[in-house]
């Protein structure tokens, strides 16, 4: 017996693959320039992202430990105060 997936199948993986190549593009923005400090807002604006997409993808960074979040609420990569002048 031969079935078939739904057409819908394919959405998620998609999705997951836009979520990671999001997640890389994020990270090689905050290598290129260490010093980048973003609120959600800013993050929102500069990478086109809806709210709550970008609040889960930066929460997943400062989770993984690649950013952490200031005191103001500001994005900042998680070795920034170690990186030297």
């Amino acid at each position: 017996m031969i079935t078939t997936a739904p057409a819908s199948a394919g959405i998620p993986r998609r999705s997951e693959a836009r979520h990671d190549a999001m997640l890389r593009r994020i990270r090689s923005e905050y290598r290129e320039m260490p010093g980048h400090a973003l609120s959600v807002r800013q993050a929102e604006r500069m990478w086109n992202l809806p709210h709550n997409e970008c609040e889960r993808l930066l929460r997943e960074l400062v989770d993984a430990g690649f950013l952490s979040r200031t005191e103001v609420g500001l994005f900042v990569r998680a070795d920034a105060g170690r990186l030297g002048a």
